[in-house]
């Protein structure tokens, strides 16, 4: 077996990996929104939405990958997960009937956003290979000016929505 051949088999592996995570986090925002319909029909819209968008990713990536695709991973998982550290350090930002409420952690949340984690990790892995160094520095200055931007912005939008 060649070493190409062998960075192939892991990177297919990675793949595999990751559609098994976004198809878990799916699951587990499919399975958390009858209960958001409860609270509030926005908040049981944006768990079906982002149920059938990291569903729809897993099926997507085991079909068609490359770099673009990889960092679209990264960047709507990243979102999530920030959303999520937010909702429960700032409170809920700005809509609905909640905003500005903490909410607490049970075990499916957790679940879920370690499996968002996961995705990112590994899709950054695999945005890595290839790029010269230069390329692989500005990929992860993007992204995490980007996350910090989008994590301050929530921040501020939880931060002023009525308590």
């Amino acid at each position: 077996m060649s070493a190409g051949s062998l960075a192939t088999g892991r990177s297919n592996t990675t793949v595999y990996a990751v559609a098994v995570l976004s198809l878990l986090a799916a699951a587990i925002h499919l399975w958390a929104a009858p209960e958001h319909f409860e609270e509030w029909w926005g908040y049981g819209v944006f768990f079906l939405a982002a149920a059938g968008a990291q569903g729809m990713y897993a099926l997507v990536l085991l079909r068609w990958s490359g770099r673009s695709l990889f960092i679209l991973g990264i960047a709507g998982n990243l979102s999530i997960v920030i959303l999520w550290l937010v909702t429960r350090t700032s409170g809920i930002p700005l809509f609905g009937p909640h905003a500005g409420e903490v909410e607490g952690s049970g075990v499916l949340d957790l679940a879920c956003t370690l499996a968002e984690v996961g995705i990112v990790a590994l899709l950054g892995i695999l945005t890595m290979k290839g790029p010269p160094t230069q390329g692989r520095i500005q990929i992860v200055v993007v992204l995490v000016v980007s996350a910090l931007f989008f994590w301050h912005l929530l921040h501020l939008l939880a931060r002023s929505s009525p308590h």
